[in-house]
């Protein structure tokens, strides 16, 4: 299984951050690999999310728990799909009115060997660049 976490402050404020990580539905704006999604069943602190990503020739299609946990933390967990086991958590602490601190964890498994060995390198690098595509979305949105 692939696990991954990054810590790395940010110079937006925690709710400019908590928003853009939480409006799942602008991810194909913005993430590469990200082809298309769609969110429903939303509740006040739950929705349920489609998410195709795609690499070059290979497309893959999962549906993802998100639950939002006030403004601090957003957590994601693949409920059907090609995974055996894929969470992202964001936690997204104040540091000032300008600046906050984001943590990423991200760990996943395919169910199907052969897609691990062939998406699952893709998609540990993507994983690996998926902060930084956040802070360039912030900055287009908030600059």
């Amino acid at each position: 299984m692939f696990k991954y976490s990054v810590k790395k402050k940010i110079n937006y404020s925690k709710i400019q951050m908590f928003d853009l990580i939480s409006d799942v539905s602008k991810y194909p704006e913005f993430l590469p690999w990200c082809v298309s999604t769609s969110v429903y069943n939303k509740s006040n602190d739950t929705f349920f999310s489609d998410m195709e990503i795609g690499f070059k020739f290979i497309k893959e299609t999962f549906t993802s728990k998100v639950t939002l946990i006030e403004s601090n933390k957003v957590c994601s967990e693949a409920i059907s799909g090609a995974f055996k086991k894929m969470n992202n958590i964001w936690e997204i602490n104040h540091i000032s009115e300008q600046e906050c601190e984001i943590i990423l964890s991200i760990e996943f498994q395919f169910k199907s060997l052969i897609l691990q060995n062939i998406i699952g390198k893709l998609f540990e690098k993507a994983s690996k660049k998926m902060i930084t595509a956040f802070e360039d979305r912030a900055y287009d949105l908030y600059k």
